[in-house]
Parts: structure tokens; C-alpha cells; sequence
């Protein structure tokens, strides 16, 4: 088992976010990002598993989940902008600055389902060239595009989207708790409402506070981008991947093995020995 540190990145929202460190030995950085209502810890397997092959690695928190500390209230939002935009760049600088990297230290994502969405409009932005970010290699990373999938998932995401933005806008945010059917946890309504409407139009669009036109800048996108999924994975089909990959430049790959959409980051020597392939050829 490989050891481990943390170092807690303050967000411009006064909220801290832990970065997980595992050191290696000069290979790229693998930055890991979860999906939603994921918390970092549940992937120390699959980052203990890279650090073995040499890969210094930094598991990060989406906004807001695992040991976070940012509540979403009705006046504590943030959205898909805000995390591509801070939380990325903030949280590979400081693992960098902690694992002895230097700025331009080549650095290789490593995203989970809506860390992945993310992940695509982080890599069209300026501080992914800054932060020398090679590639993306997303494992079950796609669009929540209704029509990428079949019943009863396309009806849950179309109907369920509609449900889900009604009830963050009334309360201000998506509960957590006994409300929570989605088992998500507590959201920020502007990113919950991102998500639905990415989810009934396949765009990024309208995103609050945007700094640019995202689906220009990702379609710029020329580091390259592989999108994965296992065969028996409900949440990412084969054509959620096309569909994220015809917003940025990607190819889509299905991975052997039935290990769904969660299980892969409990059990990881597909995707690390998939990774490591990945990295090695850039």
C-alpha cells in the first residue's frame, strides 16, 4: 500500500477542498477527479494502484462533496464553470506545489462521470496549458444526454431532470438526507440546473458566469482525449460517450471486463493498466 498525505486548497468561495496525495517516481501526475456525489477516498485503491506503477497522483473533491467544506445554500452557488475554472487549476497547482512537482510537470487527468464533463471544459481552458495537462482519460465519462439512452434511464434523466431542477430551485439547492433520492447528496441548484439542462441538450451553454463560449473553446480541444466504459455500465452508454466526444475531440473505447460504473475505482487494474498504456504513448 502506498502512503499518503492531503493538503487543503482554499477555494475563491472561502470553502477548503482536500487534495489526496500519493507520491511517485517521475512519471506524469495523474490528477483524479470523481463523479457526482462521490467523495475522493473511495478511490484510494485505484490511486494506490497507479503510485505502484510510478505515477505521482492527486485524487481531488468535486465542489461541495466528500470532505469539502462548501454547503450549497440559496446563497452559496456555484456551477460547471466555477469548478473547471478554480477548482482544477487550484487543486493540481497545490498537489503539484506539494509532491515536489514543478508548474510544468506533466500532468495526465484521470475522470470519473461528471468529473469527466468537467474535466472537458477544463482542458479548453488557459490553465490546462499552464499546468502542462497532456490527456484526459475518462472512465465512464459522458453526456447525460437523454437520448444517448434507452428506458428506463432515458425517462429518468429527461422527466427526473425536470423534477430535480424544480425541487433545488424551491429550496435553493438539491437536499441531502431523506429527500435525497438520487443518493447525490446535498448540490448547488445552479450546478444541478447545468447538469439538467446539459442533459436535455447535449450543451454546455448559459453557465453562470462563464468566462467564454465553452462549446467553441472545447472543440479546440488538441491534447488527446480518450472516453471509456465497461460493457454492463447503465450510467455511461457507448453512445454518452459520443456524445460528450462530439464536444470535445475524443475517442471511445469500451473496456473489458462488467465492472459497471462505480466498481472499477474498488477494483482497478483495467483501467490502470489502461492508463498507464494511455500515458505511455502520449
Amino acid at each position: 500500500m502506498s502512503s499518503s498525505s492531503s493538503v487543503a486548497v482554499a477555494m475563491p468561495d472561502g470553502s477548503t477542498s482536500p487534495v489526496l496525495l500519493f507520491p511517485g517516481a517521475g512519471r506524469p501526475l495523474v490528477m483524479l477527479w470523481p463523479g457526482l456525489g462521490m467523495g475522493a477516498h473511495y478511490y484510494r485503491p485505484v490511486a494506490e494502484a497507479l503510485a505502484g506503477r510510478g505515477f505521482p497522483v492527486a485524487v481531488g473533491e468535486l465542489r461541495g462533496q466528500g470532505e469539502s467544506t462548501a454547503v450549497a445554500r440559496r446563497n452559496h452557488q456555484w456551477g460547471y464553470h466555477h469548478v473547471a475554472s478554480q477548482d482544477y487549476p487550484l487543486s493540481i497547482r497545490a498537489a503539484k506545489e506539494s509532491l515536489g512537482l514543478d508548474a510544468g510537470h506533466p500532468t495526465v487527468l484521470l475522470t470519473h462521470s461528471m468529473g469527466g464533463q468537467i474535466g472537458a471544459m477544463f482542458l479548453s481552458r488557459p490553465e490546462a496549458r499552464e499546468l502542462n495537462v497532456v490527456g484526459m482519460m475518462g472512465v465512464g465519462s459522458g453526456s447525460p444526454y437523454f437520448r444517448t439512452f434507452s428506458n428506463p434511464e432515458r425517462s429518468r434523466l429527461r422527466y427526473g431532470g425536470y423534477l430535480m431542477q424544480g425541487v433545488s430551485k424551491v429550496l435553493g439547492f438539491w437536499p441531502d438526507g431523506a429527500l435525497d433520492i438520487t443518493n447525490y447528496g446535498r448540490q448547488s441548484d445552479v450546478h444541478l440546473s447545468e447538469w439538467a439542462r446539459f442533459g436535455r441538450s447535449n450543451r454546455l451553454t448559459n453557465l453562470r458566469d462563464a468566462d467564454r463560449d465553452y462549446m467553441a473553446s472545447m472543440r479546440a480541444v488538441d491534447v488527446p482525449v480518450l472516453l471509456t466504459r465497461f460493457s454492463n455500465d447503465s450510467y455511461c452508454t457507448v453512445e454518452s460517450c459520443e456524445a460528450l466526444a462530439r464536444l470535445v475531440p475524443a475517442r471511445v473505447e469500451e473496456l473489458p471486463g462488467t465492472l459497471g460504473h462505480n466498481r472499477w475505482a474498488r477494483e482497478p487494474q483495467d483501467v490502470t493498466e489502461r492508463l498507464d498504456a494511455f500515458a505511455s504513448a502520449l
